[in-house]
C-alpha cells in the first residue's frame, strides 16, 4: 500500500511528461516550415511532367507512398528512446552546407529551365538530404537507419536524364517490335520489322515510348522498392524483387504490343485507340498484383528482417537532451528559412532585372494554305493535347506543283511557366528518333527573316521508307534575342542560357515544317523561304 510520501513522488515523477511531449512538437516547428516549402517546390517542378508525360503518371501516387511508409516506420521509433546526439560530427554538418548552398545555383537555373531533369534530380536530393539531416538532430542515427529509405524513396518518381532514358526507350522499342513480329508470325498474322515500327496489311504501327515497356518497367521499379520496404526485407531479398518486376513488366507489355498489333492487322488502325488504354491500365494491374503476390510468398518463405535498437546510446532519463535536440532543430530550421528567403528574394530580383530589358517582339501567327486545292486539316489528337498543354495549335498538310508534301504543325503557348517548360520538351530529334525514323542531318541553326519577323529555324533531315524527310523546326520565344538560341535546343548551353536571357514566360511557339519528297537541302530550303511568306501573318 502507497503512504502519501510515495504518493508524492510518483507524482513529481510524471508530472514533467506533458511539458516535453509539447517541448517535443514545437522543437519542430521552426524546421517544417523550411522543409515543407522545400517539398513544394520540388513538387510542384515534378507535377506538370507527372500530368503530362504518361511516362511517369505514376509519380502522383507516389507522395501518398512516402506518407504510408513513414507512419509505418514511425510505429517502430514512436516509443523507442532516440540516440544520444551530443555533438554533430563535421562531416554530416559539411554535407548539409553544401546541399544548402546548392540551393542557390539550383533555383537560380530552375526559374528559367524547370524541364532540365538534371536540375530536377539535384533539387531532389538536396530535398531528401536536408530532410535526413533533420531527421537526425531530432532522433539521431537510429531515426536516420529507419526514416532513410521512405523519405529517399520519393526520389523514384523524379524522371530518369535523357542521355540514360533515350537509349533505353530505343533499345526496348526494338526488341519489343521484334518479338511482336515472332509473336503475330506465330498467330499467322504477317507483319515486317522497320526499326520501331511494324508493318501489318492495314498499315504501320509504331512502338511508341508506352508500348517499348519504359513505362511497365518504371513502374515496376516503384512498385517493386514499395513493396520492399512494406515488408521490411533485408537489401538482397529488396534486389531480387527488381529484375522480378523487370520481367513481368516485359512479358505483359509484349502481350499488350501483341494484342494491339493483332487488333490493327484484323480491324484496322483505327481500332488501337479503343483498346490502348484498357491494354496499359490491365498490364499495370496484373503487373502489380503478380508483384504483391511474389512479395507476399518471400516474405511468408522469409520471415522480415528484424527492427534493431539504434547502436549508440540512448537517451536517459532525467536528462536535458531533448532541450539540445530542440535547439539544434530550432537553429537549423531558422538557419534555412533565413536561406531560403534571401535565395528566392535574390531569384525574383535577378530575373525582373533580366526582363525589364526584354522586348517581346511582333506578334505573328501562321496562315495555313486553304485556298490550295490539295489543303487538308489534321486533328490534334488527344495525346498531343496531353503531352504539350498548347493554348491553340493547328495542323494541315498539302501538296505543291512540284510534287512535294508539306505538312506543318503550329502551336502557341500564352504567358506563363507552362510555356517555358511544355514548348522545349518536345523536339524532331527526340519525338521523330521516338517514332522509328533514323536522323541522317542536323539539327543546323539558320535565321529566316519573314515578313519582318525573324526566326530561329533548326534543320533536320530523317531517313524514311518514302525518302529522306526534310524538317524544320522554328521555336520562337517572345523577347528573347537571336544571340539566346542554339543549334541543339536540348544542348546544356542553351538550357543554361536562359537566366542571362530571362525566365522564358513571355509566351512561345512552335512552328515545326516536314518536306517529303526532296532529296536536295538546299532546294528544301529555297522552297521553304517562299512559302514562309505566305504562311506567317503578322499581327496588326
Amino acid at each position: 500500500m502507497d503512504t502519501p510520501e510515495n504518493s508524492s513522488n510518483a507524482a513529481r515523477i510524471h508530472l514533467p511528461v506533458q511539458p516535453v511531449k509539447s517541448r517535443s512538437i514545437l522543437k519542430w516547428a521552426l524546421v517544417v516550415l523550411p522543409l515543407g516549402y522545400l517539398w513544394f517546390r520540388l513538387i510542384d517542378n515534378l507535377r506538370l511532367e507527372w500530368s503530362s508525360n504518361p511516362q511517369y503518371s505514376y509519380g502522383l501516387v507516389v507522395p501518398l507512398l512516402v506518407i504510408g511508409l513513414l507512419l509505418r516506420r514511425w510505429q517502430s521509433v514512436a516509443n523507442r528512446p532516440t540516440d544520444l546526439v551530443s555533438a554533430n560530427p563535421w562531416q554530416a554538418i559539411f554535407l548539409c552546407g553544401v546541399l544548402a548552398f546548392l540551393y542557390l545555383p539550383t533555383r537560380l537555373i530552375e526559374a528559367a529551365t524547370p524541364e532540365w531533369r538534371p536540375l530536377q534530380w539535384l533539387l531532389g536530393i538536396e530535398t531528401v538530404g536536408l530532410t535526413l539531416y533533420a531527421v537526425y538532430l531530432g532522433g539521431g542515427k537510429s531515426w536516420l537507419r529507419e526514416f532513410a529509405f521512405p523519405v529517399a524513396f520519393f526520389l523514384v518518381a523524379v524522371p530518369w536524364p535523357t542521355l540514360i532514358e533515350a537509349p533505353i526507350i530505343q533499345g526496348l522499342s526494338r526488341m519489343n517490335a521484334s518479338q511482336v513480329v515472332n509473336v503475330l508470325g506465330f498467330l499467322d498474322v504477317p507483319a515486317i520489322q522497320h526499326g520501331n515500327l511494324i508493318e501489318v496489311s492495314t498499315g504501320w504501327v509504331g512502338i511508341n515510348d508506352a508500348c517499348s515497356g519504359i513505362r511497365s518497367f518504371q513502374s515496376s521499379l516503384m512498385i517493386s522498392l514499395f513493396l520492399g520496404e512494406f515488408y521490411r526485407f533485408n537489401w538482397q531479398r529488396r534486389l531480387l524483387l527488381i529484375p522480378i518486376g523487370f520481367g513481368l513488366a516485359l512479358l505483359l507489355n509484349l502481350c499488350r504490343a501483341s494484342l494491339l498489333t493483332w487488333i490493327a492487322a484484323k480491324k484496322g488502325m483505327g481500332a488501337i485507340a479503343e483498346y490502348h488504354d484498357e491494354a496499359g491500365l490491365t498490364i499495370l494491374l496484373v503487373c502489380t498484383a503478380l508483384l504483391w503476390g511474389a512479395a507476399w510468398l518471400m516474405s511468408r518463405c522469409h520471415p522480415p528482417a528484424g527492427i534493431t535498437a539504434g547502436a549508440g546510446g540512448v537517451t536517459p532519463p532525467g536528462t536535458n537532451d531533448g532541450d539540445t535536440i530542440g535547439r539544434c532543430l530550432n537553429r537549423f530550421g531558422l538557419v534555412l528559412i533565413v536561406w531560403l528567403i534571401v535565395v528566392e528574394s535574390g531569384v525574383e530580383i535577378w530575373y525582373r532585372i533580366r526582363e525589364s530589358h526584354l522586348k517581346p517582339g511582333p506578334s505573328w501567327s501562321v496562315n495555313f494554305p486553304e485556298d490550295n486545292a490539295t489543303f487538308k486539316t489534321l486533328p490534334l489528337t488527344t495525346e498531343e493535347h496531353e503531352l504539350l498543354r498548347f493554348d491553340s495549335g493547328q495542323k494541315g498538310q498539302w501538296q505543291e506543283t512540284d510534287g512535294t508534301v508539306w505538312q506543318a504543325f503550329y502551336f502557341d503557348w500564352k504567358p506563363g511557366r507552362i510555356a517555358g517548360y511544355l514548348a522545349k520538351r518536345h523536339t524532331p530529334d527526340i519525338c521523330m528518333t521516338a517514332s522509328g525514323l533514323k536522323m541522317t542531318a542536323g539539327p543546323e541553326l539558320m535565321v529566316l527573316e519573314v515578313n519582318g519577323v525573324e526566326l530561329p529555324m533548326r534543320h533536320y533531315v530523317f531517313d524514311s521508307s518514302t525518302g529522306p524527310l526534310q524538317v524544320y523546326q522554328c521555336h520562337w520565344e517572345a523577347g528573347m534575342g537571336l544571340d539566346t538560341y542554339t543549334a541543339d535546343e536540348s544542348s546544356r548551353f542553351n538550357l543554361i542560357r536562359a537566366v542571362w536571357a530571362g525566365r522564358g514566360n513571355q509566351g512561345q511557339k512552335v512552328l515545326e515544317i516536314i518536306i517529303t519528297g526532296c532529296d536536295d537541302s538546299n532546294l528544301a530550303r529555297q522552297a521553304l523561304g517562299h512559302q514562309l511568306v505566305h504562311l506567317i501573318k503578322v499581327d496588326q
